[in-house]
């Protein structure tokens, strides 16, 4: 079964709603998080035998906040274990980009489910602080610092 199948099967299986594009081996989804909503687009490669998951919100970073915001990404991407934010730099999109390499292997349904939910959930984790620097005029280390603060509020 190719990987694209294997992708497509778990998440039938799970009950999600997505749509799929066969021919460049995209499946796409929509999820709500708690801050946001967010598209995730899972990319598959046959060849290079992995799977990219890139998570996507509707917001564009204005052109006056990119550098910021770039400031941002850096501060949090240090501290991740596992994906990291990217930014395009000529339109403002934004993503938290999470990979799986299954060089030789199947990948287990937990790891599909995982590669979506590490995306999702690293987004809206930081998604708070994101918004506070751009619309709120938070510095990237205001806005670093306010993402650990609602995290230990939410904890306690």
């Amino acid at each position: 079964m190719s990987l694209f199948q294997v992708l497509y099967e778990v998440l039938n299986q799970n009950g999600w709603d997505f749509d799929f594009d066969t021919k460049n081996e995209i499946i796409k989804l929509e999820i709500r998080g708690v801050n946001a909503n967010f598209h995730a687009f899972l990319l598959v490669d046959e060849e290079q035998e992995s799977l990219l998951c890139n998570t996507h919100i509707n917001q564009k970073i204005p052109y006056a906040k990119r550098l910021e915001v770039c400031d941002f990404m850096s501060r949090v991407n240090y501290e991740l274990a596992n994906g990291n934010f990217e930014m395009d730099m000529d339109n403002g999109e934004i993503r938290f980009r999470t990979f799986l390499d299954l060089a030789d292997a199947e990948p287990s349904k937990d790891q599909i489910l995982n590669i979506v939910w590490n995306g999702v959930l690293g987004f809206d984790t930081y998604y708070p602080g994101l918004m506070k620097l751009v619309y709120e005029n938070y510095s990237a280390e205001e806005a670093v610092a306010y993402c650990s603060e609602e995290n230990r509020r939410t904890e306690d």
